[in-house]
């Protein structure tokens, strides 16, 4: 029997049975790809929550170091699946704000986080693209996710983490504490802890326990060009898309969002208003062809920050939700944070702020 059951084999679950497998423990990862794919591989990488300034403060402490973080996890998976130091791309990012007061928000929340952050224009970083009033951080990257998440799986897997691939149905909370996990084909796994981090599909596991948050598929759409490398040197976020550079050439563009849809498959408005969007930010792309068209689901949530915690009345089951546009970005800490709680040991943060509601009604 493991020690730690993991329910989803996105970035905030492969990070926690990293944590566990560092502590000794014994993990099988849960997941179901084929079936239920993690947003995890389909979002752009930013290391920083758009338009940080207006997340509260339990957002921002999960997400303020995110770039040293991922720089140390780098560090320690180089080479595994062809991960690269350049895959931290430290691009920096260039946010487009309209009003003087956006800019003297953003320069203050700089101040207070201990982040490099000028007032410039677009211009100034980038002159073919359109230009405008902006703010610029210097320190903060973006992370070519789907390299990242293989090299994870790769370390796991020699680290003796067994990966389940059949999907998991239902949960049943154990006498002692833990749970056993039932899956499609009729078979169980046990453990005397269970972590739920499956994303969008958390909910359906989680409902029969008593916990209904305010939780919903959120679904995102997301262009990639090819140009020559530095061609976009930074980060490129307005309200309407952002332009993201790999080392490589490779650019994003994203991303669309729709609020209650959960469907996987890209569609041809989709592309439209994407292509629309890259050449309003940068006119030369109107003369490019993307190489690439996808499309992933968030797990969305009625509040601007994600739960992390126990599951109250079900000792031994933990869940990690709602992580919504930043799963990527928190992944790191919300993992730290949950393997402390799960270990016995004082996390880095107040698990308050995280608290699973005892009622949610």
């Amino acid at each position: 029997m493991a020690d730690l059951l993991v329910v989803g084999g996105g970035i905030v679950g492969l990070l926690s049975a990293l944590e566990f497998t560092d502590r000794g423990c014994r993990v099988t990862v849960i997941d179901a790809p084929a079936r239920f794919p993690p947003a995890s591989w389909a979002g752009g990488g930013i290391l920083s929550p758009l338009y940080a300034w207006r997340y509260p403060d339990a957002m921002n402490l999960l997400t303020v170091d995110a770039p040293e973080r991922y720089r140390n996890l780098i560090t320690r998976l180089r080479g595994r699946a062809g991960l690269v130091d350049e895959d931290l791309n430290e691009s920096g990012l260039w946010v487009a704000v309209e009003t003087e007061q956006e800019r003297a928000d953003a320069m203050a929340w700089a101040r207070r986080w201990r982040l490099p952050c000028s007032a410039e224009r677009l211009s100034q970083r980038m002159p073919e693209a359109t230009d405008r009033d902006g703010v610029w951080f210097p320190t903060l990257s973006n992370l070519r996710n789907p390299r990242i998440l293989k090299a994870l799986r790769a370390c796991l897997s020699a680290r003796g983490v067994t990966f389940e691939a059949t999907p998991a149905v239902s949960v049943s909370p154990r006498a002692g504490g833990g749970a056993s996990v039932a899956l499609a084909d009729g078979r169980e796994c046990r453990a005397p802890r269970v972590l739920i981090s499956a994303g969008m599909w958390s909910p359906r596991l989680l409902r029969p326990l008593g916990l209904d948050l305010p939780l919903f598929p959120s679904k995102g759409e997301m262009l990639l060009y090819r140009l020559a490398p530095g061609r976009v040197p930074t980060v490129l976020l307005t309200e309407q898309g952002y332009l993201i550079p790999r080392a490589d050439g490779a650019v994003l563009a994203g991303s669309t969002l729709k609020d209650g849809d959960d469907s996987h498959y890209p569609t041809v408005p989709g592309r439209w208003a994407l292509e629309k969007m890259a050449a309003s930010l940068l006119p030369a792309l109107a003369g490019e062809r993307p190489v690439s068209h996808w499309a992933g689901v968030r797990p969305g949530c009625g509040r601007d920050w994600p739960y992390l915690g126990e599951v109250p009345g079900v000792p031994g089951v933990y869940a990690a939700l709602g992580h919504y546009r930043n799963g990527l970005v928190s992944a790191p800490a919300s993992a730290a944070l949950l393997a402390a709680l799960m270990s016995g040991e004082r996390p880095h943060l107040d698990p308050a702020l995280y608290a699973l509601p005892s009622s949610s009604s």
